[in-house]
């Protein structure tokens, strides 16, 4: 059985329970749930949502949504299941253990105003495949490629729905080419730092299907200060 762990997010609003030696959440999720560009009445489909992190942090930050989150693998699929029930979000989150490649409009009845991701994002020929199965697939492209992914978006979005994902910084040109080459259009770009002078290290990108060209690069994001601790702007974020 798999042992978990009870974490929280925006001082115990939220609770989290995952995997304590499986993929756990990090940064990215609560970064670009907090950082999407949501309306009410949206319907948002969160793919890849192992324990459900970012659905619940979409449900908490805008009530008036409906999401679905889809996880392929049937242990983290469970996990997320408990946590929309733990916070009592039923009502708006529901999760399907389901491959992304198999996906249908007629499993949500229907398409949706926004899909959001933090996929897995090294290539399966690259690196050292971690020996835990859980964190392979989670973190290398082993179940699902960019191109699936993109495909699957595509798909599922209704006419002007919008993609956000965070990706690595070092990817940024395979993920502009290939949201183009499915029709979604690159509109936004947000650039992630761990510290001031660094490198940036992750991106939040956003898409519009069948948008026109034109994109903006807004302000970036510094999560640490010299000493450490979290910036003012990091701070907000992750307070909401």
């Amino acid at each position: 059985m798999t042992e978990l762990t009870n974490d929280s997010l925006y001082g115990g609003q939220l609770r989290i329970k995952q995997s304590r030696s499986g993929y756990r959440f990090s940064m990215d999720a609560i970064m670009i749930a907090s950082q999407a560009e949501i309306h009410a009445g949206d319907r948002v489909l969160d793919l890849g949502t192992g324990c459900g992190v970012i659905a619940l942090i979409l449900a908490y930050l805008h009530p008036g949504i409906t999401i679905y989150g889809v996880e392929i693998q049937k242990n983290q699929a469970d996990i997320a299941e408990s946590n929309v029930r733990n916070n009592h979000l039923e009502d708006r989150v529901t999760i399907l253990n389901q491959d992304i490649k198999t996906l249908s409009l007629s499993m949500i009845s229907g398409s949706v105003d926004v899909v959001i991701c933090n996929p897995p994002h090294i290539r399966q020929s690259c690196g050292r495949i971690n020996p835990n199965r859980q964190l392979a697939i989670s973190r290398h492209e082993i179940r699902i490629t960019l191109d699936e992914l993109m495909r699957a978006a595509e798909m599922m979005l209704g006419r002007s729905g919008r993609l956000s994902m965070v990706y690595p910084a070092e990817r940024l040109v395979d993920l502009t080419e290939r949201m183009r080459f499915y029709g979604i259009e690159p509109k936004k770009i947000r650039a992630l730092y761990t510290k001031k002078g660094a490198c940036a290290k992750r991106i939040l990108m956003e898409g519009v299907k069948g948008g026109r060209p034109g994109i903006t690069i807004t302000q970036p994001v510094v999560i640490h200060n010299s000493d450490g601790t979290y910036t003012e702007m990091a701070r907000r974020i992750f307070s909401a």
